[in-house]
């Protein structure tokens, strides 16, 4: 851990902000078509924890918003950040891809699992901005739900160095929920619980409660929501 640190600080030493100081908007895959555009990406290590949601690169495939799909690229997607990190295989380089330029990407495990992300735009009428982020599909149907896979900042961490100290931040995932209802509104939630659920849906309280309780259906973990919110698809909003 000692070595790992201190190799860290040394790349923050080097390449701080890198990311931030080379031009957006080049086009970076000019060997297929149609192309991705992006800018170099060097991933910031000041800090304790995994940045992304897929430690290992996969292979996976993009709709653009253009309406056109890239196949077959080394992606991860960079949770702290909410970006999609793309490793080119021709000169191995890391490039963040410009978020506008995606509407849908999958990612391909080695177990044979597909997840996939989609690009959405939400009006936050709390927080007086709208939100534009990537989700992973938990739902969809008249009823869907999207899962921001968020990672956080949970801490700080005062780390000595050869006898120096230096200073990281603690990351942790911390995921937020959109339930998008049958008039295309979105309701985030931070938390996963029954009492919750039930606000989202004031009109159809008494039948969700009734229905959860007739097929035994608890709600405390996330494949806990993706199932009832796929009964509410079938049995409450058919």
């Amino acid at each position: 851990m000692k070595y790992y640190l201190y190799f860290s600080f040394l790349l923050i030493c080097i390449s701080l902000n890198a990311q931030n100081n080379l031009p957006s908007n080049s086009v970076i895959d000019t060997v297929f078509s149609p192309k991705l555009t992006g800018e170099s990406f060097f991933e910031n290590k000041q800090y304790i924890g995994e940045q992304y949601f897929n430690n290992d690169w996969e292979r996976g495939d993009i709709l653009l918003s253009t309406g056109e799909m890239v196949y077959n690229k080394r992606l991860k997607y960079n949770g702290l950040f909410d970006e999609v990190i793309w490793m080119n295989d021709t000169n191995f380089g890391k490039y963040q891809l410009d978020k506008s330029s995606i509407s849908d990407f999958w990612l391909n495990s080695t177990t044979g699992k597909t997840i996939h992300f989609k690009h959405i735009n939400i009006d936050d009428t709390t927080g007086g901005h709208a939100i534009d982020i990537f989700t992973q599909v938990g739902v969809e149907g008249k009823v869907s739900l999207y899962i921001q896979r968020k990672i956080s900042i949970t801490g700080e961490a005062n780390v000595y160095i050869n006898n120096s100290l230096f200073y990281f931040n603690n990351i942790g995932e911390s995921p937020l929920y959109f339930i998008k209802n049958t008039s295309n509104h979105f309701t985030k939630l931070s938390r996963i619980s029954q009492k919750v659920l039930l606000k989202v849906f004031p009109e159809k309280k008494k039948e969700i409660a009734k229905m959860m309780s007739d097929n035994h259906l608890n709600l405390k973990t996330e494949s806990d929501l993706i199932k009832v919110i796929g009964w509410l698809n079938t049995k409450v909003f058919p």
